[in-house]
């Protein structure tokens, strides 16, 4: 079906920007803890059964995993699920997730570091099954990011591209990137500014035309004067 893909392929481009694994983690976790209050399993909580598209992440129906599956093993498919969205990686691949910051202060970097403890927390939770309670740390945690404005990308500092990497964005810069939050061909909000870039796409950013990319089609596309255009198939 067109428009819609696995949530392995799009973890196989690397992490998904920090507002998307928000959003796409919570709605899991919610739809996951509807089948907990029936006394039921999900059994199948893995990116190559779960398909995205426009509307975010559909879960697939239980097969005869959830049989032997239970709320706890559930929680430790999420824990894993989380930290693949937010990293691109399987946990054992990944650094440690960072300790807790005494700085009280707020920003994307420890949005995600927060975000990433939670998946810790629910990879290594036994017996334990309470999705709700992770639903609602999401929900937090979106707030929070969603504080830092339209347009923010939420990545790392260490993963950021260095053509955006410089100076605070002016008012025209800010526009720029509202406009480009609806995705010209699937009419998704989900736009961001790439992150894994082509050879084409940074010598392009360098004339200050940025490739975004759509988490509900998966195209890519470049900021030609404020117009979106389809990205080239080469590179």
């Amino acid at each position: 079906m067109a428009g819609i893909r696995s949530l392995a392929d799009a973890v196989a481009a690397g992490p998904l920007p920090l507002p998307v694994a928000l959003a796409y983690a919570r709605v899991i976790a919610a739809e996951t803890a509807a089948y907990h209050r029936d006394g039921r399993a999900h059994g199948a909580l893995a990116p190559a059964w779960i398909m995205i598209g426009r509307d975010g992440p559909r879960l697939p129906r239980p097969s005869g995993r959830s049989v032997l599956a239970t709320p706890s093993s559930d929680l430790r498919d999420f824990g894993f699920l989380l930290h693949q969205m937010l990293t691109g990686r399987d946990p054992g691949e990944a650094q440690p997730p960072v300790g807790a910051d005494d700085s009280l202060e707020a920003s994307p970097e420890t949005v995600r570091a927060a975000a990433l403890r939670l998946a810790e927390r629910c990879r290594r939770a036994p017996g334990q099954s309470d999705l709700r309670r992770v639903s609602t740390e999401l929900r937090l945690l979106q707030i929070m990011i969603n504080s830092f404005g339209p347009g923010e990308s939420a990545w790392p500092a260490a993963e950021a591209d260095s053509t955006e990497e410089a100076n605070a964005p002016g008012p025209s810069e800010q526009s720029e990137k509202r406009r480009a939050r609806m995705c010209p061909s699937c009419g998704s909000s989900q736009m961001f500014l790439a992150q894994h870039q082509t050879i084409l796409e940074r010598v392009l950013g360098v004339v200050d035309m940025k490739t975004y990319r759509c988490y509900g089609c998966f195209r890519r596309f470049i900021n030609v004067l404020g117009l979106l255009l389809p990205r080239p198939e080469i590179d």
